[in-house]
């Protein structure tokens, strides 16, 4: 099982997300189903869309929790690093 790391980004996404009434309860359930899929290395669910990112996020992979609601992160040996979580325009916003 891999241990997390939540980036001040991502906390400060996560706060953003549920004060803003976009996403209902059962969506941050699935974002934490698939945090945990992540952490014990399962696979996950094609519909979720698992890919690494190209250009200036090539570092980072994203899974889609819904259509546009995206969680970034990194993994290796040890972390999985909770790095962002938006809408593609807010966070290849931060990238431009």
């Amino acid at each position: 099982m891999l241990k997390i790391k939540i980036e001040k980004s991502f906390r400060k996404d996560i706060e953003r997300d549920k004060k803003s009434g976009q996403y209902s309860s059962n969506d941050f359930e699935i974002l934490k189903t698939l945090i945990s899929a992540l952490q014990n290395r399962h696979k996950i669910d094609p519909k979720y869309k698992r890919h690494p990112l190209k250009g200036k996020l090539q570092d980072f992979e994203s899974v889609h929790i819904k259509n546009d609601w995206l969680l970034i992160f990194t993994v290796d040996e040890i972390f999985l690093n909770l790095v962002m979580l938006g809408k593609h325009t807010q966070i290849y916003r931060k990238f431009k």
